[in-house]
């Protein structure tokens, strides 16, 4: 029997489900998202691309129809960070061991574009279909009101890129650690080439709302270099629309 999966916001829906003692998800979108990151195949083809480079779901099956894209793949092991964020120095760990693994991947043959310049053309096809998330919140941006103010303020403000493979949605319900302390991640529809701060200011942030401020200041001080808040807010506002 399907069971409908309700963590995250995505407007793809989620199925789990059992067949002997292995759980699967079933992941569908609907044919409009189809050029976008939410696309069902694209994530796919990221979960394929990965396999060897990272722990990620095994893909079991995909199917294409007039309706939407469908995917089913396998359960990782584990519990989401989310799970452990009463163990504020645990969490912390386990955020910079997933930055570490992600941006050593080689990007030298990957080939998903998840950079800023592709996401915002995403984001003008979502403004265009009414497909974009309209439970925004900017009012922690005066004199940014809406959605075209926004996006001008977002390409007026452009960051250079020091490209890196980045999650493109790495929070706490999106990493998973086993008993062994094993990462494994998932939701990898915005996988590709992005800037490293996109990742950091995605753990950052879930750090900062969802654990303690202390434990986000501390994420960016074992980082070894400066900080970056210009790219980070640039990258939560970003957000805001997906």
């Amino acid at each position: 029997m399907l069971q409908a999966d309700e963590v995250g916001e995505s407007p793809c829906d989620v199925y789990a489900f059992t067949r002997g003692n292995d759980r699967f998800f079933l992941k569908t979108c609907p044919r409009i998202l189809a050029p976008t990151t939410y696309s069902v195949l694209r994530e796919a083809r990221v979960l394929s691309w990965l396999t060897g480079r990272l722990s990620v779901p095994e893909v079991v099956m995909v199917a294409d129809s007039v309706d939407g894209e469908f995917m089913i793949t396998r359960c990782v092991p584990g519990v989401p960070l989310q799970a452990l964020i009463s163990e504020p120095a645990s969490v912390l760990q386990l955020f910079r061991e997933a930055l570490r693994q992600l941006q050593t991947v080689s990007i030298v043959d990957c080939p998903f574009d998840s950079g800023a310049e592709f996401r915002l053309s995403e984001l003008d096809y979502l403004l265009a279909h009414d497909l974009a998330e309209k439970y925004y919140e900017l009012s922690e941006w005066p004199n940014l009101n809406t959605p075209q103010q926004m996006v001008a303020h977002l390409l007026a403000t452009l960051p250079g890129e020091e490209r890196v493979f980045s999650h493109g949605d790495l929070c706490g319900a999106n990493v998973f650690v086993d008993a062994h302390d094993e990462l494994h991640f998932i939701d990898l529809g915005r996988g590709g080439v992005a800037d490293r701060w996109l990742d950091i200011a995605f753990a950052h942030r879930f750090l900062r709302l969802d654990v303690s401020q202390n434990t986000a200041r501390d994420l960016l001080k074992g980082l070894q270099e400066p900080d970056n808040p210009t790219k980070r807010e640039f990258f939560e506002q970003l957000d805001e629309f997906f």
